[in-house]
């Protein structure tokens, strides 16, 4: 258990009710749940909305947080300069109460790690930093403006000194550790984004079953994402052109939100001959979610950025395996050719060869999500918790 009294610093905001009740996101509520098991003394410094909208949200009032610290939340640009005196204002209160200050490396507009890293010389907290997030580097496949290039190294530099102060460094995979600290370890845990409880994995027999029903069906191909760029939207339209011209028969449903949604939809609608294209709106996580992932056989995480997307556990515990691209995140936790096909990251030609493959060895499928299902063997969100409580006992005066 950590005794002294640990702040964690974060953009995700709650909402507070003309009533004082306390609302935030149902997934935020349940990493909330497992921080208070370990955590006697656990605050919150987070911006704080006044609203009476708490649709969708989880009433966290009885939670024991022992005090929230709030910051106004930056709605746009000019918000964000006439909030930075009064967030730093709230940011030193908190750091005068914190024995240990825990925070990020993303949030908009930029990371509440940026105002730790420059008051850290005035106090003497310890300092937990969590890296599992890269929006802000430079995809390698589309133009970089100025305004791109100078926001991936302002994080690079301001992050990588904050590394190096910080008490404890926890990352969501080897190349982020790599990234700002080379060769360095000491202080470091790679604990990987997992959101998968226990009650949602499948048993071996459940995913051989499913398989032996679905021999010689036509290959179900899902792609579950945030329909943006950087998620291979654009890869994947031109890899199911290149697929009309071959001979196989594959469904492929693009499943999610984003400001490409509507493109998705619209090229949906167009006649791919032996490809056929669908598109359906995101499901609530949980149940339904799982449900529906194992209508598929496969799951396509076509990542252009560096990030350790926590879909591929979330296939993994149906005992579905994946074709991802061959970036950081994903090599980091799968295999190629065994609970994965690998393909050249923004490459469409190399997606559609390695669909194709898929589609001309259905037989391999079972095989590889089984051999998925074994690796989610004490992977779940709760272990996640409990891996990283170790680690902060081990390397901090808790």
């Amino acid at each position: 258990m950590i005794k002294k009294s640990y702040i964690n610093f974060i953009n995700i905001p709650v909402i507070n009710t003309s009533s004082g009740k306390i609302y935030c996101d149902e997934l935020w509520a349940k990493d909330l749940k497992l921080h208070l098991e370990y955590i006697l003394d656990f605050r919150l410094c987070c911006p704080v909305v006044y609203s009476e909208d708490i649709n969708g949200l989880v009433d966290i009032s009885d939670y024991p947080i022992k005090k929230i610290y709030a910051l106004k939340k930056d709605f746009g640009l000019i918000s964000v300069f006439k909030n930075i005196l009064p967030n730093t204002l709230v940011v030193i209160q908190a750091l005068k109460d914190a024995e240990i200050a825990h925070s990020g490396c993303a949030g908009w507009a930029f990371p509440l790690s940026f105002y730790i890293f420059f008051l850290k010389p005035f106090f003497s907290f310890q300092w937990v930093i969590v890296m599992e997030s890269s929006f802000w580097m430079i995809n390698p496949y589309e133009k970089t403006s100025l305004r791109k290039l100078i926001e991936h190294y302002v994080y690079k530099i301001i992050l990588t000194q904050a590394m190096r102060v910080a008490d404890a460094r926890i990352f969501t995979q080897s190349f982020y550790r790599t990234f700002f600290l080379n060769t360095e370890t000491d202080r470091t845990l790679i604990n990987p984004a997992i959101w998968v409880d226990q009650k949602y994995l499948l048993s071996p027999e459940i995913v051989t079953d499913r398989y032996l029903q679905r021999k010689n069906k036509v290959l179900e191909i899902v792609f579950p994402a945030r329909l943006i760029e950087d998620k291979g939207v654009y890869v994947l339209f031109d890899a199911i052109k290149l697929l009309k011209e071959t001979l196989v028969l594959v469904n492929i449903t693009i499943i999610g939100d984003g400001h490409l949604v509507e493109k998705c939809q619209e090229f949906a609608k167009n006649d791919f001959g032996n490809v056929k294209v669908f598109y359906r709106p995101p499901v609530k996580y949980g149940n339904e979610f799982f449900n529906l992932l194992c209508a598929y056989d496969l799951v396509l995480v076509l990542n252009l950025k560096e990030e350790q997307p926590r879909i591929i556990f979330d296939a993994f515990s149906q005992g579905l395996s994946i074709i991802g691209s061959d970036t950081s995140g994903i090599l980091d936790i799968t295999v190629h050719g065994e609970n994965a096909l690998i393909f050249k990251s923004g490459n469409a030609e190399s997606l559609c060869s390695t669909i194709t493959y898929a589609a001309n060895n259905p037989d391999l499928l079972s095989t590889f999500g089984l051999n998925a299902l074994r690796c989610m063997q004490g992977k779940t969100h709760l272990q996640m918790h409990k891996d990283r409580a170790l680690f902060l006992e081990s390397v901090l005066k808790v």
